[in-house]
């Protein structure tokens, strides 16, 4: 792993992080996962557009040329041999004495950590369950990439536990939202579904590019609510995040979706979203 803290290149060996900061002591603040390829980060600039939403929303202040920090770290660590890489943007509030209340002038922290990544040979077919908690629609954070992951850590471990890849949450109205990291399509009676961001769903920007690329392929897409039965239904189903990119998700639980193999419009969309890639991050 590469690293830079407040834009100084680091080792992660070296004890870094103040035991005041509230990144640390109160999952206050913000992160970004990216995908980067050639040393080029894919829809950089989409996701510094999330990450500025959500600082306006808890009021953290990103500091000036983080655009230009990203870029040049991609870089380095393309020269220095990641071809494919994981950027993972971390901004917390920054160190501040005890207590909630947020400081009238906070220091904010910014970690840039970039990770070697090995694209697999071909789309790996994900199994989930169905997670025993709820996504909150209504929370202050819906849809806002904050630190506060705990949920989701708890639900992937309860679908490890039980032989699955992953675990799907419904919101509180029984509507399906989202994967612990990743959105979730279905093809339904032809028709590409994914849940609407009322659902508690995050923004993805896989997400947002799937909309994008379906008319272009001839592929009906909508945002709309879903409940789980229609999940057992669908003749396909697939998850999307950055790191993922497209994941054929071929069952639920003992629920075989479709063939219980990686489906047409799947495939369709995984060929498209490469090529887009490959077009946007040529050498």
């Amino acid at each position: 792993m590469m690293f830079w803290l407040n834009g100084v290149q680091r080792s992660t060996s070296e004890p870094l992080l103040s035991p005041l900061d509230r990144g640390f002591t109160l999952a206050d603040g913000l992160f970004e996962t990216m995908r980067a390829t050639n040393g080029i980060v894919f829809r950089l600039d989409a996701h510094l557009d999330r990450l500025c939403t959500g600082a306006r929303l808890l009021d953290i202040p990103l500091p000036p040329g983080l655009r230009d920090h990203v870029v040049a770290a991609a870089r380095i660590a393309f020269v220095s041999g990641y071809a494919h890489a994981s950027v993972r943007l971390t901004v917390t509030r920054g160190p501040a004495p005890p207590g909630l209340a947020p400081p009238q002038d906070p220091t904010p922290t910014l970690a840039l950590a970039i990770t070697p990544l090995v694209p697999p040979a071909s789309p790996k077919p994900i199994v989930a369950a169905m997670a025993s908690a709820r996504r909150n629609e209504y929370a202050l954070t819906s849809g806002v990439k904050t630190l506060a992951y705990t949920e989701s850590v708890v639900a992937l471990a309860q679908a490890k536990a039980a032989g699955a890849d992953d675990a799907i949450f419904l919101d509180t109205a029984g509507h399906v939202s989202e994967a612990t990291a990743s959105n979730l399509f279905a093809v339904i009676d032809g028709v590409l579904v994914t849940p609407p961001l009322s659902c508690g769903v995050l923004p993805g920007i896989t997400r947002a590019i799937v909309l994008d690329l379906a008319p272009t392929l001839g592929l009906s897409a909508v945002e709309r609510e879903m409940t789980e039965p229609e999940l057992a239904l669908a003749s396909e189903l697939f998850l999307t995040s950055s790191i993922r990119e497209i994941a054929p998700l071929v069952r639920i639980a003992t629920t075989a979706i479709g063939s219980g193999r990686v489906g047409p419009v799947t495939t369709k969309l995984i060929d498209a979203y490469a090529a887009l890639v490959r077009e946007e991050c040529a050498a």
